[in-house]
């Protein structure tokens, strides 16, 4: 069987409800029916409202299957029906999407998939080879057609460039301003795109002054005439292309770096080429809303949100704040931060926790009643991309297995419990899709049920956003690139670009660095990629357990050798991994890839031990990436996540 089938076919595979019947976190379950899961689920949470407030019902979702049916708004219906507070979903893009936002106006940006005719390629932050690996067909047919490859990386994957540069982590702002400080002395600038369509170019002149390549070595790490080269290259060989990947923006400073690195094209003019230009993939790329189907007209309260990555926070407050969990689509005992506070909120008895999931996860392990899933084959969807703006139909290939449920029928079943009478918990999948298709917006006018049904995907309409920028014409307040943003001012953030340290930092935190000198990044996996498919070991000899890539001076200095189980550990938690000592991590830098379930680290804890839960500078979004940590040669197996 392939991967696919052993995953949907697998022999620990969740086929009926279930409830707790030993401590959280043993995973000791009994069998129960759906209308006594349904029916227990419904009596706690009309009690926990008659006695509290909804606010204290709290839903959790990651991405899943990233389907709009059962992804995103049968969940979104639901609770604000149910008058919760409702997910803010910041963990994955929202920093670095803040920041671009207020340099562009907007998230639309270059099409990845038009640079045939691109000159430069640069990835920054990227890996491409195991997180994007459909982007790799262009960057390769640009290549033949002559272009050159700048990849930016604190870690050394499998880009293929031809000039690679390793910043420190964190470090990526400090690079782009050192890039703009040597376009701008030297005149290499485009001096007619600028004055069309920029804003504060002047006051941008006079912050580059602060950051000469001598100064900007210092900060990252890279030679300064490294640094001059590659603004040269850049300036000059046009048309060019940078693609900016998730890891830059991973940090306490990630929305200010993002909206730096944004600044370049404009500076050098490469909006005014087809193929040139800063993509950076997010959600908010698809050009639709779907907001409109999200239920809030239904709340018996006004709207309320929180931070997905203050779970922790959240469920470690007074008890009586939140008094039930409901778990879909997400892993948080696997993927969020500051893991041992988190599981210190899971493990509270009076936390009423219920977990939809098709597998026992680590978070369903903590569950009072697990609900089991459909798979994507098993369930019909719409899906759209963060990619090249499309829509895609998921047909139901074969029926559920066992009793498992779609998100959509359970939200059904619950609000049948609830007596809600609101239609559309009456609506089967296919009347949901009918109703995203039928919204009016441009982006999917003439994209019918039909046509999905004949070609099973269609592209968005075009975005008109895209053909302005050659013209000079963006979707911010003064209708430029902002250089100098007076909406950041407003909101009280230095409305130029700016080099601001990570959080955690030999700059930032010197006496925290002593103690904890290494920083500690944990980028996605090549097989699995993240938390959702990292039950099973990985199509690599590298993934077949969680390792730590340290560098040799490093390893050396701690007494640590090739295949040894080390410890890493700061003052929020440890976990033990196996070394793996590797060149391509600069020193003072560890690695960790692919975020595995907790059986598989031999203390049962994995790198989330470590990580902060602390946001970053723009939009709340994670900066887990900022994690000063201390790695040792373990000398016996600490017991459980600590």
């Amino acid at each position: 069987m392939t991967n696919i089938q052993e995953r949907v076919y697998a022999s620990d595979r969740l086929h009926y409800p279930l409830r707790r019947s030993g401590p959280k976190g043993s995973g000791k379950f009994d069998r129960i029916s759906w209308d006594e899961a349904i029916a227990t689920i419904a009596r706690r949470w009309r009690r926990i409202i008659s006695e509290s407030s909804p606010h204290a019902i709290l839903p959790f979702c990651g991405s899943g299957t990233e389907g709009l049916v059962h992804g995103d708004i049968s969940g979104k219906r639901f609770f604000n029906r149910l008058g919760t507070l409702q997910l803010v979903r910041t963990i994955c893009t929202k920093a670095g999407r803040t920041g671009y936002r207020y340099t562009m106006g907007t998230s639309v940006g270059a099409d990845p998939t038009n640079i045939n005719d691109a000159k430069l390629l640069i990835s920054w932050g990227l890996n491409a080879a195991s997180t994007n690996i459909h982007q790799q067909t262009f960057f390769k047919r640009a290549r033949l057609n002559g272009a050159r490859h700048v990849a930016v990386n604190p870690v050394r994957t499998g880009d293929n460039s031809d000039i690679f540069l390793q910043p420190r982590p964190g470090s990526d702002g400090a690079l782009a301003l050192g890039l703009m400080h040597v376009i701008i002395k030297e005149k290499l600038y485009d001096q007619e795109y600028v004055k069309l369509a920029t804003i504060g170019f002047e006051e941008l002149e006079k912050r580059i002054e602060d950051y000469p390549p001598e100064r900007v070595e210092t900060l990252t790490g890279i030679k300064s005439r490294d640094i001059r080269d590659f603004a040269r290259l850049y300036a000059n060989l046009k048309p060019s292309f940078i693609y900016i990947g998730p890891g830059c923006q991973r940090h306490s400073n990630s929305g200010m770096t993002v909206r730096t690195i944004a600044c370049l094209p404009a500076l050098v003019g490469a909006w005014r080429h087809p193929c040139g230009g800063v993509y950076f993939p997010t959600s908010t790329v698809f050009p639709a809303d779907w907001h409109a189907l999200s239920g809030e007209e239904m709340r018996p309260n006004p709207p309320a949100g929180y931070n997905m990555i203050h779970l922790a926070r959240l469920l470690e407050g007074r008890r009586d704040d939140i008094q039930s969990l409901y778990v879909y689509n997400g892993n948080p005992a696997s993927v969020l931060y500051d893991q041992n506070r988190l599981r210190r909120g899971l493990s509270r008895e009076d936390l009423f926790t219920v977990v939809h999931e098709l597998f026992l996860t680590d978070t369903a392990r903590y569950a009072d009643i697990v609900l089991p899933a459909t798979s994507q084959f098993e369930q019909t969807d719409l899906l759209y991309s963060y990619y090249s703006p499309s829509l895609l139909l998921n047909r139901k290939a074969i029926e559920p297995l066992g009793e498992c449920k779609s998100n959509l029928d359970v939200f059904k079943e619950l609000a049948a419990a609830l007596e809600f009478k609101e239609p559309c918990f009456l609506q089967r999948d296919w009347d949901v899709i009918e109703e995203l298709l039928g919204l009016d917006h441009p982006a999917i006018h003439g994209i019918t049920l039909d046509k999905l049904d004949k070609y099973g995907w269609m592209a968005a309409n075009p975005n008109p956003e895209q053909a302005d920028f050659a013209r000079g014409r963006f979707p911010t307040p003064s209708g430029k690139v902002e250089f100098y943003s007076r909406s950041m001012q407003e909101n009280g953030v230095d409305p130029l670009p700016v080099y601001v340290p990570p959080r955690e930092s030999s700059e930032s935190t010197p006496g925290l660095y002593s103690r904890y000198p290494l920083t500690f990044l944990t980028p996605s996996g090549h097989s699995f990629l993240n938390a959702a498919y990292a039950d099973k070991a990985g199509a690599l000899a590298s993934e077949n357990r969680p390792t730590l890539r340290i560098h040799p001076l490093d390893a050396k200095e701690r007494g640590i050798h090739d295949d040894e189980t080390v410890r890493v550990f700061n003052e929020r938690g440890s976990c033990v991994l196996w070394a793996r000592i590797d060149e391509g991590v600069l020193p003072s830098v560890v690695v960790s890839q692919g975020q595995w379930w907790s059986r598989h680290y031999p203390d049962g804890g994995n790198a989330n031990c470590t990580t902060p839960d602390f946001p970053a500078d723009m939009g709340g979004g994670s900066a887990f990436n900022s994690n000063l940590v201390q790695v040792e040669a373990l000398i016996e197996a600490p017991n459980g996540c600590n």
